[in-house]
């Protein structure tokens, strides 16, 4: 393994939307060979076959997603007394 930025190791847990169960759900990296990762789903226990890619891609749409909801909360905080 060279140097660089790993942030998809075996164990580690990223979100994404599994093929089986349609759930965007934290998978566990179980190997990698190249640009490929293997994946297995914690709502299903299904398994996957992902390219690094789409899972940097969807990582970071779920970062932005919450960061958005993040800001809002704060801009706007929840309020019980808003009745």
């Amino acid at each position: 393994m060279g140097g660089g930025e790993v942030e998809f190791d075996i164990g580690v847990t990223r979100i994404f939307r599994c093929p089986v169960c349609q759930v965007d759900t934290p998978h566990s990296i179980k190997g990698h060979r190249g640009e490929m990762y293997g994946v297995v789903c914690t709502n299903c226990g299904c398994g996957a076959v992902v390219s690094e890619i789409d899972l940097r891609i969807y990582q970071l749409k779920w970062e932005e997603e919450l960061q958005a909801i993040l800001d809002s909360l704060i801009e706007q905080p929840l309020g019980l007394d808003d009745d």
